[in-house]
């Protein structure tokens, strides 16, 4: 199917087209536009409020280079690996070598929870945090050393300094968090990175960090280039909505690059690479969505004050607040209205991840919620 309509009028929304809506399948009733917010979801078409997904769908300028490329999707993708590869180390300022690409950041956490198996290290990481790694590293035999958030809900460093010990060889740190979604102060963090990298490897998963307006933060992509024992992670399956296409982002030191990857990576296809150089470079895309994102917060939060609920600020594309009630009794009666939320996350069962959609959608979910909960 062919649209004319123009970039700006798509961000605007001020055409026929964009009103109307530009369908992504025709398929039943999963063919809901990526524009027309979906304020009657359906058991088929739910409003997806639990998975931290972009619901806007990727950039009409990814959307195009993905489509273009299956007329080279026969060949090996070398040349264009190697694009990438570039594209991602000038965006950061950073020697190519220092740069590995993945099927999304798992690949990463996955790997190094393998490297550190091999070496009979355990792994310290607060709790709870995105859990991946844990469960990596739990299926391969490594001890856990799991450290409560503090009662700020922010990752408490001094006590991970505390739990640390001689045989812990992999420290990891989701910054900014997940399920809830604070920042570590970017001094505070520098300052850890710095002392306990001379004991440990650190991962900082930077899962979220294009949402983050937040003057304390800072990415720790910086250390990278002094310091052989840092990671940091990135993803495209957030703001640039490659969840099911599968772009991730290693920086490190070329030694940890190397060993991880060897020159490239042979996890990868060519249309989402394509699709990620065309994302990476259209910052008025990503624009738009962090406007859209903040929307969002706004809506969310005025029903939390309203209701007299506690909840994390966020830094990222979700909401984590304490409903005063069991959380799966949220989910499940949010779900009768055929809108999904977070799972259940411990110790915080009172608590609910929502992530954030359009902002209808999410005014759709206010009037709901208050409706039931109110």
């Amino acid at each position: 199917m062919t649209n004319n309509v123009t970039r700006r009028e798509w961000l605007t929304g001020t055409t026929t087209a964009a009103a109307t809506g530009l369908i992504l399948s025709t398929a039943g009733a999963a063919a809901q536009s990526f524009l027309e917010p979906n304020v009657n979801p359906t058991a088929d078409n739910p409003i997806r409020a639990h998975l931290n997904e972009n619901v806007y769908g990727q950039s009409l300028k990814a959307r195009k280079a993905i489509a273009d490329a299956a007329d080279d999707s026969h060949k090996y993708a070398f040349q264009t690996i190697f694009q990438l590869l570039e594209l991602m180390a000038k965006r950061e300022d950073i020697p190519r070598e220092y740069v590995g690409l993945g099927a999304g950041s798992t690949e990463f956490l996955e790997k190094a929870a393998v490297f550190n198996a091999l070496a009979g290290g355990d792994i310290l990481l607060p709790t709870p945090t995105y859990g991946d790694i844990a469960r990596f590293g739990r299926t391969l035999g490594s001890k856990l050393i799991e450290v409560p958030v503090g009662d700020d809900m922010a990752i408490n460093l001094n006590a991970m300094r505390a739990a640390m010990t001689d045989n812990v060889k992999l420290i990891y740190l989701c910054n900014p968090n997940n399920p809830i979604p604070s920042i570590i102060e970017k001094n505070t963090l520098k300052e850890f990175c710095n002392e306990m990298s001379e004991k440990a490897t650190i991962l900082i998963d930077e899962a979220y960090f294009e949402y983050v307006d937040n003057p304390d933060y800072e990415s720790m992509i910086s250390l990278v280039k002094e310091n052989k024992n840092m990671i940091v992670t990135r993803t495209a399956s957030k703001i640039h909505a490659f969840a099911g296409m599968r772009i991730g982002v290693c920086y490190a030191h070329p030694d940890i690059i190397k060993r991880m990857f060897g020159l490239f990576t042979n996890t990868l296809n060519l249309p989402a690479m394509r699709g990620a150089i065309e994302s990476y470079q259209d910052m008025e895309y990503q624009a738009f969505l962090i406007g859209k994102n903040k929307e969002c917060q706004q809506i969310i939060y005025r029903m939390l004050d309203d209701l007299g609920l506690e909840y994390v600020e966020s830094n990222a594309n979700f909401i984590f607040f304490n409903a005063g009630r069991p959380s799966k009794e949220v989910e499940e009666t949010m779900k009768k209205h055929h809108i999904l939320t977070g799972r259940e996350f411990k110790p915080f069962t009172n608590w609910v991840r929502l992530s954030l959609c359009k902002p209808e959608e999410m005014q759709f979910f206010a009037d709901t919620y208050k409706r039931e909960f109110g």
